[in-house]
């Protein structure tokens, strides 16, 4: 899996960002508050080494960013109906 980013000669290593995103797909399909809040905290804190041929770091670091504010958004509460 390329996740799209480019490939560096030194950047995040690959195999640690595909399964931090491959987890965070999993929380936004989910409707788990739970699971939810642990991934985000999970991409909040993430910390990857660094390796030769790896992920664009500022890449990697928007996606993290984004995918964090998505499951900031409440999939429970649905819409509102006035």
């Amino acid at each position: 899996m390329t996740a799209g980013f480019m490939v560096m000669m030194r950047g995040y290593d690959m195999a640690e960002v595909d399964r931090i995103l491959a987890r965070a797909a999993q929380a936004l399909a989910s409707a788990d508050p739970q699971l939810r809040s642990a991934i985000r905290h999970e991409l909040q804190t993430a910390r990857f080494r660094e390796r030769l041929r790896g992920y664009a770091r500022h890449q990697v670091d928007r996606r993290i960013e984004q995918l964090a504010r998505e499951l900031s958004t409440d999939r429970e509460s649905g819409p509102t109906w006035t």
